[in-house]
């Protein structure tokens, strides 16, 4: 088994589980109702994500066939901002678009260093509903902040 890829694989599983705390908190932040409900639904997906990660077997013949991964760039997958109490909805709408795109990078990366076909589309399939998370605060965005301004 290739100690790196586990290390990516346990990595992406603790980013899925911040969103979902992340996502619960923002929910009982929010105070529109109706974006409640949404966010409560995006902390479910990242959930799901999880559990499709913690199946993933890395001691699968394939994982040991891959190239040594020199550089994870975790630095690039990380959010310095914490929501607080303080935060209007601006300053969160940026937490979370931030929190999306980090984590769609991250699974593009992922989908590019897998060789098991199947593998390598779960990866992809991850990264696009992170950019359908993404576009859910961007609309949210659009519709809010902008038109506010």
């Amino acid at each position: 088994m290739d100690e790196m890829i586990f290390e990516v694989i346990e990595f992406a599983i603790e980013k899925e589980q911040e969103a979902v705390d992340f996502y619960n908190g923002l929910a009982e932040k929010v105070k529109q109702p109706e974006l409640k409900v949404e966010i409560k639904k995006l902390a479910g997906m990242e959930a799901a994500h999880k559990r499709k990660l913690q199946e993933l077997n890395p001691a699968d013949p394939f994982w040991s066939e891959k190239k040594s991964i020199t550089n994870l760039k975790i630095a690039e997958y990380m959010v310095e901002e914490e929501v607080t109490d303080s935060m209007d909805l601006q300053d969160i709408l940026v937490v979370a678009m931030k929190r999306e795109l980090a984590a769609k990078r991250l699974y593009l990366d992922l989908a590019q260093l897998s060789i098991d076909a199947s593998v390598k589309k779960m990866f992809e399939k991850l990264a696009d509903e992170e950019a359908e998370h993404k576009n859910f605060f961007e609309k949210i965005w659009d519709e809010k902040v902008l038109k506010d301004n």
